[in-house]
């Protein structure tokens, strides 16, 4: 889960947009809870992206099987909170590089700067469903256990991709207030609040 609050991104932007923006009433609320959904859903956007970068899965996999919730919160003090909370369930291993040979060896990497790990007592095959890498429990043919990798929350909670998810929601929140400050002045649009 990746927490930002606004007070953390960009004191000065937010100091000038309440110049700017004294006289007109709730002004700094629709102008700061409009750029930081905006930022939000652009961080949004590349959680795949950052997620694929440090495990080996592919974007759109990791997008299929991602469950994101974004709220945004204020309070009387004016400080202003979005919270990105990602949650889902763990991740067959043969989403992530995990490749199986005919003779039964069985390598996987789960994470990019690791090596890749052979895996023994495992084999790939249609148990229960469609194929899936599973290991015996014991000696007899069954019961066996299936094998997973990391859920997309597990992904999200590596400290590098929380850092690039924070990196890209304080850039589009700085980039994007200019923009927010010039539609409340002018009236543009309805009100976010």
């Amino acid at each position: 889960m990746s927490v930002l609050r606004i007070d953390q991104i960009g004191a000065s932007t937010l100091e000038r947009a309440n110049k700017i923006l004294a006289g007109v009433p709730g002004g700094i609320w629709k102008a700061a809870h409009s750029a930081l959904r905006r930022a939000g859903s652009t961080a949004k956007t590349k959680a795949g992206q950052f997620a694929a970068a440090e495990y080996t899965i592919n974007k759109g996999d990791f997008m299929r099987n991602v469950n994101e919730k974004t709220t945004i919160s204020g309070d009387s003090g004016g400080v202003v909170t979005m919270r990105i909370s990602y949650a889902g369930h763990v991740l067959p291993l043969l989403t992530f590089n995990t490749r199986y040979s005919r003779g039964g060896l069985l390598t996987t990497q789960v994470k990019r700067n690791g090596g890749a790990a052979t895996l023994q007592h495992a084999f790939a095959e249609k148990v229960f469903g469609p194929i899936a890498v599973f290991e015996r429990v014991g000696s007899p043919r069954f019961p066996v256990e299936q094998k997973f990798g990391p859920s997309t929350a597990h992904m999200m909670e590596n400290e590098r991709v929380t850092e690039q998810m924070d990196e890209t929601i304080r850039e589009t929140f700085e980039r994007r207030m200019e923009h927010e400050i010039t539609r409340v002045l002018n009236g543009w649009g309805a009100s976010s609040a």
